[in-house]
């Protein structure tokens, strides 16, 4: 007979009640190891993931996009092969803990966690707020704060205006941007910002808290990355977009891309000027071109990428979103990248290779032939070493 161990929604942090399940990393039945992650969260604070706290089978008891209390069960972890009807029946039996936190008494649930905060930071009545569903939504409050929103003005000195110059005069005005991480990706942007005169970085934000209340450049660091912290600067007027500084890591670029888009905040193109785009070029959003990239003629690139210095898409070529690109990677014509991949420095495609989705290209590669889905390309490389003389 299976034994089953139920899986509970952390508190990532001391104020989270409710946190959204993003998605699950494991399909139900598979087998996973102890401190494996098996799922992934996001509170307004921070996006989190969650792992199996014992090796075993995985059942999954929630679907993803939900917002689940803290303390919840949300998945068993099974001995043996079993079903999710067998797990959720054994945890109906067993009732399972209580959860770490419950509604305050007498508080009518009129409103998610995430609208609760967000109304809190912008001095909204939820009360005044129209709700598109059985509960006020964080959307439905940003829909509000859109529509009380007042143009700027300059009939009169009354009004009160934070900042004389992009208030006063909104029409084209220099792209105020927030940048996601902190690290040498965001020192990487701030200087492709420095080369540019459309788009200047405003404020940063970032999850390790040592940097939080310092600068980057004189850009603050405002804090970690909270998509309502950003909906509200977007509602106040203080940002126009944000962009992702993230290179290494294509899981998080993906999570936060999709994760903010679907809220309905805005991503920029940074390109260096230096970059050459060809005629025809289609380009999504969200992405970041470092010094001397080129697109050829008729070229087509998706969402979300990041190319370091030095790399070229060459004509009627078609990258895809959530890539990564080391300095120096050239595809010849006719190459289609696919979703996901990574690349590593110094890399050469041949004209018309496909590459699949989440492959990772390794450093000094000349691909010359098609790459499957979900595979790793290393480079044998061997050196001899001597001392001269």
């Amino acid at each position: 007979m299976s034994q089953f161990t139920s899986v509970h929604l952390p508190q990532s942090g001391p104020n989270d009640v409710t946190a959204l399940l993003l998605e699950w990393s494991r399909e139900a039945g598979h087998w996973v190891n102890r401190g494996e992650v098996i799922a992934v969260a996001e509170t307004t604070k921070s996006v989190f993931d969650i792992e199996a706290p014992q090796a075993g089978y995985l059942y999954p008891l929630l679907e993803s996009g939900q917002e689940v209390a803290v303390g919840r069960a949300i998945a068993a972890i099974s001995s043996e092969p079993s079903t999710v009807a067998a797990s959720q029946a054994w945890l109906a039996a067993t009732a399972g803990p209580a959860p770490l936190s419950e509604p305050t008494p007498g508080r009518p649930q009129t409103a998610t966690r995430k609208a609760e905060l967000l109304a809190q930071r912008q001095g909204v009545d939820l009360g005044a707020v129209p709700t598109t569903g059985e509960r006020i939504s964080e959307a439905d409050v940003l829909a509000y704060l859109a529509q009380q929103k007042k143009p700027p003005t300059q009939k009169t000195e009354t009004v009160d205006i934070a900042d004389l110059v992009d208030q006063r005069y909104p029409v084209n005005r220099i792209q105020r941007l927030l940048i996601l991480g902190g690290g040498n990706g965001a020192v990487q942007i701030l200087d492709l910002l420095a080369q540019g005169r459309r788009q200047r970085a405003v404020a940063v934000m970032d999850d390790n808290r040592a940097l939080h209340g310092r600068q980057l450049a004189g850009v603050p660091v405002v804090g970690g990355i909270d998509s309502g912290q950003a909906a509200a600067m977007l509602a106040s007027g203080e940002i126009d977009a944000a962009v992702i500084s993230v290179s290494t890591s294509i899981a998080v670029r993906e999570r936060l891309f999709k994760s903010w888009r679907a809220q309905g905040l805005p991503f920029a193109n940074v390109i260096h000027p230096s970059a050459v785009l060809g005629m025809n070029v289609t380009m999504g959003t969200g992405n970041v071109v470092m010094a001397f990239c080129h697109f050829g003629a008729c070229a087509t690139v998706g969402d979300n990428n990041f190319l370091s210095a030095y790399c070229s898409i060459e004509h009627h070529s078609v990258l895809g979103s959530h890539c990564s690109f080391g300095p120096g990677v050239v595809t010849s014509s006719r190459v289609q990248i696919e979703d996901c991949v990574r690349f590593g420095t110094g890399i050469f495609v041949e004209p018309g290779v496909r590459i699949g989705a989440e492959s990772v290209i390794a450093s000094g590669l000349a691909i010359t032939q098609p790459i499957p889905a979900q595979s790793t390309v290393k480079a044998r490389v061997t050196y001899t070493i001597r001392k001269r003389g």
